[in-house]
Formats: C-alpha cells, sequence, structure tokens
C-alpha cells in the first residue's frame, strides 16, 4: 500500500428536515388541531482514530464527504428521521486542520478517540409546535437549519517514542530491522527508505518503545534536494533521537563528521524546537572498520564533531553493541512518561459498593 501523510478533503454535514404544516381530518372530528411534526436532524461527520490504519490514502483520491440531509416531517404527530452520521477513520497522529484559517480542529492521539468535525442542521418546527390558546390552527412552521461544512487539511505525523536520523546509506533501516520487527526495504544504494517505518522494540517484558525511521536527509533538504524536509514532522512527536552516522564510509572523500553537521544544519532550518529534542549520536558499519582502529577513529569523530553529549558506537549488520542501546533507551523513554495514576484510597476493612452504590447491602 502506498503511504500517503497529507490530504485535502471537503466534508458537509447534512440539512435538518423541515417541518409540516397538518391537521387532524377524520371522521366526526372536523377541527382536530395541528399534527404536523418536525424534521429530522442532518447526519454529522465524526472522525475516528484507527491504530489499524497507517496512511492517509483513502483521502487522496475521494475527496468530498456529506452526510445524509434529515427527512421532512409529516402529518399525524410523525416526525421525521434523522440523516445518518458519517465516521471517518483515521490513523492515529492525525491531525486536522482547517483548510482556510489554518486551525487546528483535531489532533487524534489515541485509538478508539472520536471527534466531531461538522455537527448536521437541527429540523425545522412543524405546525404542532405553534398551537396555543390564541392560534388553535396554526399555520407556521420553519425549514431545517443548514448543517456545517468545511474544506479540511489532514496531516499524519507517526507517534513513536524514539526517531532516527542521518544520511541516506547510513544504516538506519538496517537498524530498525535488527531491534524491532519492522522489515523496511535494505540494499547499498542511498534512498532505500521512501516512506516512514515504524518498529516495536521490546528490550524485555513489559518493556518495550516504538522507533521510527525516515528517509534520510543530504546537505540543501532545505531547498528540497533529495526527498527534501517532507518526512521530518515524523520526528515532532519523539522523545528522542538518534542520529545514526555512517562510521565506514565507501568513498574516502566523504567526511562523517560534515555528514553529521549538515544533518544538524539542516534540523535547526526545519523546526528549532525538534533541534532541540534530546539528541544521541550513534556511530554504525563499525564491523567494517579493523578492530584496532575503531576507537581511535570514534574518539577522532567525536572530539571533530565538539559532542558533548551520550556516544554509541555499534554495527546494526552484526548486532553488535545494540543490547547496551536499547537498554539505555529503553531507561530514558521510561523517565519521559507520566507516571501511573494512583490507585484510589480505600481502606481495605470497607465493604466495596454493591451495585446500588449502598455498600452491598441487598
Amino acid at each position: 500500500m502506498k503511504f500517503f501523510d497529507e490530504a485535502t478533503i471537503d466534508i458537509a454535514a447534512g440539512n435538518g428536515g423541515a417541518g409540516c404544516v397538518s391537521f387532524r381530518r377524520e371522521k366526526f372530528i372536523p377541527f382536530g388541531g395541528p399534527n404536523g411534526g418536525d424534521g429530522g436532524r442532518g447526519g454529522s461527520v465524526f472522525a475516528l482514530a484507527d491504530q489499524n490504519i497507517n496512511t492517509l490514502i483513502d483521502y487522496r483520491y475521494t475527496r468530498r464527504f456529506d452526510a445524509k440531509n434529515g427527512e421532512p416531517g409529516r402529518g399525524s404527530d410523525q416526525f421525521g428521521a434523522a440523516g445518518a452520521d458519517i465516521e471517518m477513520r483515521m490513523p492515529v497522529g492525525t491531525i486536522i486542520r482547517n483548510a482556510e484559517t489554518g486551525e487546528v480542529m483535531a489532533e487524534l492521539l489515541q485509538h478508539g478517540q472520536r471527534v466531531l468535525l461538522a455537527k448536521g442542521g437541527d429540523g425545522g418546527f412543524g405546525n404542532l409546535h405553534f398551537k396555543s390558546s390564541t392560534n388553535r390552527s396554526p399555520r407556521q412552521k420553519t425549514p431545517g437549519w443548514p448543517g456545517e461544512g468545511f474544506k479540511l487539511q489532514l496531516e499524519l505525523r507517526v507517534l513513536a517514542d524514539v526517531g532516527l536520523l542521518g544520511m541516506p546509506n547510513a544504516g538506519k533501516s538496517t537498524f530498525i530491522a535488527a531491534v524491532s520487527n519492522a522489515r523496511p526495504k535494505i540494499a547499498d544504494y542511498p534512498f532505500t527508505t521512501l516512506h516512514p517505518n515504524l518498529g516495536v522494540v521490546r528490550v524485555g517484558p513489559e518493556r518495550s518503545f516504538v522507533i521510527a525511521d525516515i528517509p534520510g536527509l543530504i546537505e540543501g533538504a532545505s531547498e528540497g534536494a533529495g526527498l527534501g524536509h517532507q518526512f521530518l514532522r515524523h520526528l515532532q512527536r519523539t522523545r528522542l533521537l538518534l542520529h545514526i552516522v555512517d562510521a565506514a564510509p565507501f568513498d574516502d572523500n566523504v567526511d562523517p563528521v560534515a555528514q553529521a553537521k549538515a544533518i544538524v544544519a539542516e534540523l535547526k532550518k526545519y523546526d528549532p524546537a525538534l533541534h532541540a529534542k534530546p539528541r544521541w549520536l550513534v556511530f554504525n558499519k563499525l564491523d567494517m572498520v579493523p578492530t584496532e582502529e575503531r576507537e581511535a577513529r570514534v574518539k577522532d569523530y567525536v572530539k571533530r564533531l565538539r559532542w558533548k553529549g551520550p556516544v554509541f558506537a555499534i554495527s546494526a549488520l552484526a548486532r553488535d553493541g545494540l543490547q547496551p542501546l536499547l537498554e539505555k533507551i529503553q531507561n530514558f523513554v521510561a523517565e519521559q512518561l507520566p507516571p501511573p495514576a494512583p490507585p484510589p484510597d480505600r481502606r481495605f476493612d470497607e465493604p466495596s459498593p454493591g451495585p446500588t452504590g449502598d455498600g452491598g447491602a441487598a
């Protein structure tokens, strides 16, 4: 399935049905009075977060969503039926904006979250509502109210605890495949990753975190070079960035330090808040460096970068040095999570409330 993280759609809630003017007419009851019912309300449009969907492709080609109108009222005190609502299933992490004003209307952050986007119009009143002691045969009614309509911009930002950052062919896809259940495309040429990949890393029983891999950045991405900045939005909700650096590039003329600085510069151009996120340096592909040179090479890179943060040296292909890194990440993510809510304070000698809330008494 193709990956789409942007879409523009039009939605319209249903209009309310018109009220009815009607009078009761039966044999031997010539003046039965008004009995015109109200119109039904129009259908509303809702957004529903679904963790089983990971792309906005459903809204790439179908761009118009209209809820049903409410039915008009009828005689014999019959109210019109309400129009059916529409539920639009979207991936968790979707941001919904008003395309005309830019206002954020909703942010879907939890599975099952349901948000009203456009409210259906209320139904009109039938002449039954206008009956009074001075107006016994009213012929007034009201039309139904129109439903709301909007032009929406949908933007998907994946939800992950850790994001991978680096140049193309730095080994990010190999890393996420080695530590998680993700199976991205891996090849010996750059830009094999064309869309974000998510993987769950299980460090131990009930200890896990979600990691996201995005296509690699290159210098000049802010001007559209390579795949540009279009996928960096998927790192904005992460708690930690892993900057993967190729410690053994194929081309001797390529300087990993210069590449790392270029990535940091592009990150700052895109979003200073993203640049300020906690970022760890991970030197990859050490299996391609002679054992006696590894420590000296890493120290040289760190010194030239003037890096003061955490540094790790790994080989994703050989799965060397991964476990200590994953343990550190797990501990960091656990510290960032909010503490669980305390259990309710209740004495153990108190009877638990029964179905009627009276302490369990029958």
